[in-house]
């Protein structure tokens, strides 16, 4: 029994020579819980830094295999607006969207088991990078005239509302992964049931997006008072007519 404890206790005692001599920082992370990082920074070098990098410029070692590249958080140009807020730089919820969801048909994956709390510390992290500052982006206010969105064709309309930030639609090229593919819509919905998508987005939602379930409240609501009656018709026959 006495020979079984000391070989007990001799093994123990190498373990603990290694995490001490050959490995400190792994004896510090794991015996003392020494870690000054901010719950932000923790996500971040956990899930991001591999391609945005540990300063946010985008340059983390897997970047150089990835096309397009990984976001630059420091001064680069943002290009997702869930809620219709004004460039250049998206607010919270926009990028609590990006994260959770992720963006198909780029590198950046979705993150849909971080928790709540690991998603607001990570987004606070990541716009500390920013150069000069993060500003955060002026609130939609329910005065404000909204902007008139120009286009005639269906596919310039399509454009120019903002579509191919979000879906996926072959014809135009776009890749975006948040909303369900519109490629051949027309063969799952007439012309005034998207009319009525376009007008009241949450009226119906559709069930599966890339990333899993569709979140309601991401589409913009305020497309009725930016397009003309004459625009959403000729968006809503265009898009029924791809099947």
């Amino acid at each position: 029994m006495i020979p079984r404890i000391f070989s007990w206790l001799a093994g123990f005692a190498l373990v603990m020579i290694f995490l001490v001599v050959i490995s400190p920082d792994l004896f510090r992370g794991y015996v003392f819980s020494s870690d000054d990082r901010s719950n932000g920074q923790r996500v971040y070098e956990t899930y991001c830094i591999g391609c945005h990098g540990p300063d946010g410029l985008g340059n983390g070692p897997a970047s150089e295999f990835l096309n397009p590249l990984p976001r630059n958080f420091v001064d680069g140009d943002y290009k997702f607006f869930h809620f219709g807020e004004a460039p250049p730089l998206p607010s919270d919820e926009s990028l609590e969207i990006t994260i959770r969801n992720g963006l198909p048909g780029s590198s950046m994956p979705a993150f849909p088991l971080i928790t709540d709390q690991e998603l607001k510390d990570v987004i606070a992290y990541v716009k500390s990078f920013r150069a000069g500052g993060w500003v955060e982006p002026k609130p939609i206010q329910a005065g404000d005239q909204p902007i008139q969105l120009q286009g005639e064709t269906g596919e310039e309309l399509f454009v120019s509302a903002g579509c191919v930030g979000c879906h996926q639609f072959d014809p135009t090229g776009a890749t975006g992964g948040v909303g369900p593919s519109l490629t051949q819509v027309g063969s799952r919905l007439s012309a005034d049931e998207i009319h009525q998508s376009i007008v009241d987005p949450n009226a119906v939602i559709a069930e599966e997006c890339p990333a899993g379930p569709c979140p309601p409240g991401v589409m913009p609501q305020n497309y009725s008072d930016r397009l003309t009656d004459e625009q959403i018709n000729t968006l809503s026959t265009y898009l029924s007519e791809q099947k």
